[in-house]
């Protein structure tokens, strides 16, 4: 797609549209209605009040009740946040102003995944209007913007996945530049020190790396570019190691060898919890006899996992406007449908989209070595979602499957590519041909826009200006 001074407004537009929204959020939730907002704003209290990072077994950090702690995870939005915070004590202590400079680090996390989620845009996309709709599908979505509005380690879990996707398919299509390289450390370093669950898309990275050096022989057979492909990757790897190492070292000096601070979070949880909300004394659906399919297919697994993937706000308890799930729901299906039309049928040589092809004077590579790790970055998610909701805790919500967002609404938007493309090809009608994308397109922007319009003013805004919010709710104190 050709770089165009007429994109610079409604990119501005669409930044401004997702900070704003955001910031609704952030300004009108009470304090801990977010999931688990209380618990985690310990740790970012912590490193405030103290200057140091928790160990995990203090009490100050410990979640009341179930026992265990946030800290022992990895903490680098809290430890943002809470040296943020330290900086703004210095003016005030005022309880409300601390809490919102820790949720504007998220807002602005937000802010910043918009941007490379733009950027990412240009690369995956030919056609403007495909790249706009590829924008709204992931930044558009209620329950991605209010992923941003609170203190958690998600948001900089999906801020990164935009900045490494961005990088991977950037070195995928003009090779690894130095730049691009450099942007891929700090998108997995972020990563890796946000949420383990989003490790899918480092997995990614690695794969996407590795399958852009390969190139074809003399005769035609993929074979890996060695000297580039190792010393590329040396380097990614010293220093990805050198901006994470120093977590995984502390962990493994501080809990007696345990490298990830799984294994010390549940003696933690052991050792502290209420004998009801013991780890010990938990039944999970796999100990109680429940089938897999039976959990998948006859709890309403997917349903909840869905709903909350959309729009699902405070303590997964608010919900948006009932028509807008099932418009979301068709505009996946059918994305996804219309995915699985060949390129053949519509004159495209591989995937109809820019993402097959490289400019950086190679061949083009076969378009499943680019595609089977985008779709493991959406299975991997969904995968840890399945598996912990069956072996250990049983919550189907949509933040857990959040790291896939990107990937999946790639898919949907390829697939409307596809789909327009197909039309134009085989149904002409005169002049006709050239209104499908702007029609197609348009309609969809117009629905994502417009739902999240209705969304926040018809149900959010509504509903904490009439009842408690953040000016008017009782502070937790700890």
């Amino acid at each position: 797609m050709k770089k165009s001074g007429r994109s610079f407004p409604f990119s501005i537009l669409f930044y401004a549209a997702v900070f704003f929204s955001i910031l609704t959020f952030a300004l009108l939730q009470p304090f801990g209605a977010p999931p688990d907002e209380v618990n985690r704003y310990k740790v970012a209290q912590f490193i405030c009040n103290h200057g140091t990072l928790p160990t995990g077994e203090e009490f100050e950090v410990a979640i009341g009740g179930y026992g265990g702690s946030y800290a022992f995870q990895p903490i680098l939005p809290y430890i943002i946040q809470g040296f943020c915070m330290r900086l703004l004590s210095l003016v005030t202590k005022d309880n409300l102003a601390l809490l919102l400079c820790a949720r504007m680090v998220n807002v602005m996390l937000g802010v910043i995944m918009a941007v490379y989620v733009r950027k990412l845009s240009v690369l995956l996309f030919d056609h403007r209007l495909n790249g706009w709709l590829f924008c709204l599908l992931v930044m558009f979505l209620p329950q991605n913007l209010f992923l941003h509005s609170y203190v958690n380690t998600d948001s900089m879990a999906s801020a990164s996945g935009a900045v490494i996707l961005y990088a991977c398919v950037s070195g995928w299509k003009y090779g690894w530049q130095k730049r691009t390289c450099i942007t891929l450390c700090a998108g997995i370093i972020c990563c890796a020190l946000s949420y383990y669950n989003a490790y899918g898309l480092i997995v990614t990275a690695i794969l996407l790396f590795l399958f852009s050096h390969l190139k074809r022989d003399r005769k035609k057979r993929l074979c890996f570019q060695w000297r580039p492909l190792l010393r590329k990757g040396l380097m990614i790897s010293v220093v990805v190691l050198a901006g994470i190492g120093w977590w995984f070292l502390r962990n493994y000096r501080i809990h007696d060898g345990d490298f990830l601070g799984l294994a010390a979070r549940e003696a933690n949880a052991l050792r502290t919890a209420l004998p009801q909300y013991s780890p010990a004394t938990r039944v999970t659906l796999s100990d109680s006899g429940v089938s897999l399919k039976e959990m998948l297919f006859q709890m309403d697994f997917f349903y909840f996992l869905w709903n909350s993937f959309v729009a699902r706000f405070g303590p997964m308890t608010l919900p948006t406007l009932p028509f807008l799930y099932i418009w979301y729901y068709r505009i996946f299906g059918f994305g996804w449908l219309f995915c699985l039309i060949p390129g053949r049928l519509y004159g495209a040589g591989s995937s109809g989209s820019q993402t097959a092809s490289n400019h950086n004077g190679r061949q083009p590579l076969p378009a499943f070595l680019f595609h089977i790790p985008m779709l493991l970055s959406v299975l991997i998610p969904m995968g840890l979602c399945i598996y912990y909701s069956y072996t250990s805790d049983y919550q189907p919500q949509g933040r857990y499957i959040m790291p896939m967002l990107i990937p999946f609404m790639y898919y949907i938007a390829l697939g409307f590519h596809k789909l327009i493309t197909l039309a134009e090809r085989w149904l002409p009608m005169g002049g006709l041909y050239k209104w499908y994308r702007p029609l197609v397109c348009g309609g969809l922007m117009l629905f994502l826009a417009g739902s999240l319009v209705l969304t926040l003013g018809g149900v959010v805004i509504p509903f904490y200006l009439s009842g408690t919010n953040l000016w008017n709710g009782e502070w937790i104190a700890f």
